[in-house]
């Protein structure tokens, strides 16, 4: 009677074990699911920096910015925005035109600045080619350059949203560009 006890007391447990393992599966079928069809991606900047430590030449930083899609559907109509930090003293140079009326063949890898030319401080980009960033594609805007003329202190920053159909609230970069400085002026004697 005692082994007929235990048998059924193993019967039960494996049952409440399998019913578990059910309810395990069913919830690991679920996220697959989601991930599946997901939207996602980092963006971020690379640059190196050129500063001079006197005051007649100028200054400058070479950067590019990086749209990686990490997630699993394809990023449509990607835009990006540069933002200078208010008062920043950089004059900001890149591969993009304000005018659809100048676009260049040369241009294949250009970029469109769709915001008015009149802001120095902010910088709506988008591509004139590419209109999709595929699963495990990045898209980048390369070369672009902040020049500035040192004084005897200066600070700003650029930061950047990424944009896309995916992410019409945008998404910051994972870093930005933060520049600040001070020049001592050895006063001749």
């Amino acid at each position: 009677m005692h082994i007929h006890t235990s048998t059924e007391d193993i019967t039960h447990k494996l049952h409440r074990f399998h019913e578990s393992t059910k309810g395990h599966l069913l919830e690991l079928r679920k996220t697959l699911s989601t991930r599946l069809h997901r939207s996602d991606c980092i963006s971020y900047f690379t640059y190196a920096l050129q500063l001079s430590h006197d005051v007649s030449q100028e200054s400058f930083c070479l950067g590019s910015y990086h749209i990686f899609n990490t997630g699993t559907v394809p990023l449509t109509t990607p835009h990006i925005r540069f933002t200078l930090s208010e008062g920043a003293p950089f004059s900001f140079h890149g591969k993009f035109v304000s005018n659809a009326a100048t676009l260049s063949s040369k241009l294949a890898n250009g970029w469109q600045r769709v915001n008015e030319s009149s802001d120095k401080f902010l910088f709506d980009l988008q591509p004139i080619v590419n209109e999709v960033i595929g699963p495990g594609e990045t898209l980048s805007f390369t070369n672009f350059q902040l020049t500035w003329s040192p004084s005897k202190t200066y600070a700003g920053s650029m930061t950047a949203l990424f944009f896309s159909n995916q992410f019409p609230n945008g998404i910051p970069a994972l870093n930005s560009i933060d520049i600040n400085g001070s020049m001592r002026i050895k006063e001749r004697p």
